[in-house]
């Protein structure tokens, strides 16, 4: 049946060549076209790039990332003999003073990378995010990886590997019906855009989304690639039709509301005659493609994928404008012609009415705060992360354990952490994304010197991350800053708002009366913690020179 449907298929496209009195018989490829400048096209495409190269940079990573489900990369190296004892210690804490001698004794026999090589292991250990890496890393697939994740933390590996398979089946292709598909024709809209506005935002990609024609992009994509693959099953019927279809997510990046049967024909009269010439520009790209090959990809990133993006624009357009005056409807956004020009189009020139974002965080409100309110802040924000601390604790071990160097209910790096966030950073408030960058970054540099403070000069350790993914000598890690840079947004849009406006109800007197009083125990409470720090079992051990210099040993010479 197949090979009777790939004889049928290859006889249709050679009668219809020969029949065709228009065209020049190659049977390789199909008809020789009409002449396309290619060092034009090139040269204007280099002039686009030349305007914020990094955005289109940025732009085809991101879609190759989607498209290719993400680049591999190594895992991290950490102690196998200090990790086996963090499952069977309470609490935080890594290792006893111990095992810091048998350590020193190992360093003191071990002189090679095979020796040490005994000791490590290639990927981490704890923590949420170690346990998605590692599945992810392992099973190839960040979807599949994902789910065995979820099955793992969730439901302890209860459910059956065929369910999961099937799954993941249905949220591949959803993901390539809904999203792929869809970043592609905004990816293509960036470029047209950035082949007119020199600083097009690289938030085009979401045009399709803004639109609010997703389901009608995806149909005819889907649609486009189901062809191009049945046409595939002949000699050459799949390089035609590619070439052929080429243009279908561009028409549908200038008009999203553009039919399925518009984009088809649209693409077939604007490649007809012209299939041979993008087919020499692609062959005129070759060194560039053994280029990505030798450098391993980084050519591709850093150059060559946003111009060839840019090439097609550019080639996009000038064969639009052979069947522009027949499909003027289609052709509806006239903003796209002309040449390179500063600024960014204009949104309320689309012919259609992009989707508002819902304001639910009133990003304008700043909250003017006020000593004792401050104050009061602070200690809240203390008692609110002892608290979380502890929660954790008991949840991971079954314990109640007094964290922190204090004996209070209230740890200050959460009220210092806190009090920055909110006020030197309340200026980003109406840009989100900032905002949770801004917070990452501060939470990572408070809790990174913090606990360098405490190993360099207390010689004690209050906290380790060792073993989890991302970690920076056990002093921060991925997991933790992502937690602290989303409750940093939750203070700051809801939580902070409220305890505002209720402090500012309390009475003056009141409110001063019980800051002295908070005040005065958590003082008292960091004087005597100074001279003699909780140091209770699962909360902290001691660091000696010597364990600093045989771990860092170990750590940098693998």
């Amino acid at each position: 049946m197949i090979l009777s449907y790939f004889f049928i298929c290859n006889c249709v496209i050679i009668s219809g060549i020969i029949n065709n009195k228009n065209s020049v018989v190659i049977y390789f490829f199909i008809v020789v076209g009409v002449f396309m400048n290619i060092k034009e096209i090139k040269k204007a495409s280099k002039k686009t790039l030349s305007f914020h190269l990094f955005n289109s940079i940025l732009v085809c990573f991101i879609i190759t990332l989607l498209i290719s489900n993400g680049y591999k990369f190594n895992t991290t190296k950490n102690l196998v003999s200090i990790d086996n004892q963090i499952n069977n210690n309470v609490g935080r804490s890594i290792i006893d003073t111990n095992n810091l001698d048998a350590i020193d004794r190992f360093i003191k026999r071990t002189t090679t990378y095979e020796k040490l090589h005994k000791i490590v292991d290639y990927k981490p250990t704890r923590g949420v995010l170690s346990t998605f890496f590692n599945q992810i890393s392992g099973a190839g697939s960040i979807v599949i990886g994902v789910l065995n994740a979820s099955n793992q933390i969730f439901f302890n590996n209860n459910i059956p590997s065929m369910i999961t398979l099937i799954i993941s089946t249905v949220i591949y292709f959803l993901i390539y019906y809904f999203v792929q598909n869809i970043f592609i024709v905004g990816k293509n809209r960036y470029f047209l855009e950035h082949r007119k506005f020199q600083d097009t935002s690289i938030y085009k990609i979401f045009f399709i989304y803004k639109s609010q024609k997703v389901k009608n992009v995806a149909k005819i994509m889907f649609k486009k690639i189901f062809c191009n693959i049945m046409w595939y099953f002949t000699l050459v019927g799949g390089i035609i039709k590619h070439y052929e279809y080429s243009m279908i997510p561009y028409i549908l990046a200038e008009n999203p509301n553009a039919s399925s049967k518009e984009c088809f024909k649209l693409s077939r009269q604007m490649t007809y005659g012209y299939k041979i010439e993008i087919f020499k520009m692609d062959l005129s790209l070759i060194l560039w493609y053994l280029l990505g090959y030798i450098t391993l990809g980084l050519s591709n990133i850093f150059y060559f994928n946003p111009y060839k993006e840019s090439i097609y624009a550019q080639i996009y357009m000038k064969l639009r404008e052979k069947v522009y005056n027949d499909n003027k409807d289609v052709f509806n956004d006239k903003y796209l012609e002309g040449e390179n020009i500063p600024g960014e189009y204009p949104p309320n020139l689309y012919n259609f009415t992009e989707s508002k974002y819902k304001k639910w965080l009133n990003p304008s409100s700043y909250i003017e705060f006020n000593f004792l309110d401050l104050i009061l802040l602070f200690l809240t924000f203390s008692i609110v992360g002892y608290v979380w601390e502890v929660l954790l604790d008991f949840l991971d071990y079954g314990i109640f354990i007094n964290r922190g160097t204090m004996f209070g209910p209230w740890l200050p790096i959460y009220g210092f952490g806190g009090i920055l966030i909110i006020t030197y950073l309340q200026k980003f408030k109406d840009k989100p994304i900032i905002l949770f960058i801004t917070s990452f970054l501060l939470s990572g540099i408070i809790e990174y010197f913090t606990g360098w403070y405490l190993e360099t000069f207390k010689h004690m350790k209050w906290w380790d991350y060792s073993g989890y993914f991302l970690n920076i000598k056990g002093r921060i890690c991925l997991e933790g800053l992502l937690v602290f840079s989303f409750a940093g947004c939750i203070f700051t849009y809801f939580i902070v708002p409220h305890l505002s406006n209720i402090y500012s109800k309390i009475n003056v007197n009141l409110k001063r009366i019980i800051v002295i009083v908070l005040l005065s125990l958590f003082f008292i409470d960091l004087v005597y913690s100074h001279f003699y720090p909780n140091m209770g079992r699962g909360i902290t051990y001691e660091i000696s020179y010597i364990y600093q210099k045989n771990v860092y040993l170990i750590k940098n010479v693998l």
